[in-house]
């Protein structure tokens, strides 16, 4: 049963759109702790190199993906697949958890991303929902955490320590180190509405 939908406009990539919606989730024999699932696609451009002369840069490489999250009744993550079609192809990966952070990358253990609760797709704004209802920080409470971060559309997978601050109740902070920090505001189940610089809801 959906709980909510949302699109978003990417403000970094003028040919980005991301689609994402929040459903209720029967248990199944292979996921019966599946409480939750969050499903969306998204499509965009890679921009070029554009430091080369006037006229010899590359043409922005459209891409698109889709992408589904399984969660438990915590909001912790179990099951992530995620498919990208680009110039390269089509390209697939599947990430699997358990309750104590024990991750499996395509089938093979994956120990670089233990004790990770969390998977944050990066052309969407639909995984910072998991950590805004899984820490549920009062009003000035701040958590870091580190999470499965997966790059679109390379698909790579690395750890990424984020930290998260409620500033009200429907305004956090988010930053890492690689990115810095951002300010986005969400609706009552935990959807971002806008997402400073990046993403702004248009439906």
């Amino acid at each position: 049963m959906p709980l909510g939908t949302a699109l978003w406009r990417r403000l970094d990539e003028p040919h980005g759109l991301v689609h994402g919606t929040v459903s209720e989730m029967e248990p199944t024999p292979d996921r019966p702790d599946a409480a939750f699932l969050l499903d969306g696609a998204a499509i965009g451009a890679d921009s070029p190199d554009d430091t080369g002369p006037i006229g010899e840069q590359a043409a922005p490489k459209p891409w698109s993906a889709r992408f589904s999250v399984v969660v438990d009744a915590r909001w912790q993550t179990r099951a992530c697949f995620l498919e990208a079609l680009g110039g390269d192809g089509l390209d697939r990966v599947t990430l699997t958890a358990d309750a104590l952070g024990h991750w499996t990358l395509d089938g093979r253990d994956w120990p670089e991303l233990e004790g990770c609760h969390d998977v944050d797709v990066s052309v969407t704004p639909l995984t910072n929902t998991l950590v805004v209802r899984r820490l549920d920080l009062a009003v000035g409470e701040e958590r870091t955490v580190d999470v499965a971060w997966v790059d679109v559309p390379s698909l790579a997978v690395q750890r990424v320590a984020q930290t998260y601050r409620r500033e009200a109740e429907d305004r956090w902070t988010y930053a890492d180190p690689q990115y810095g920090s951002f300010a986005f505001t969400v609706d009552p189940l935990g959807l971002v509405r806008e997402y400073q610089g990046l993403f702004a809801r248009v439906g």
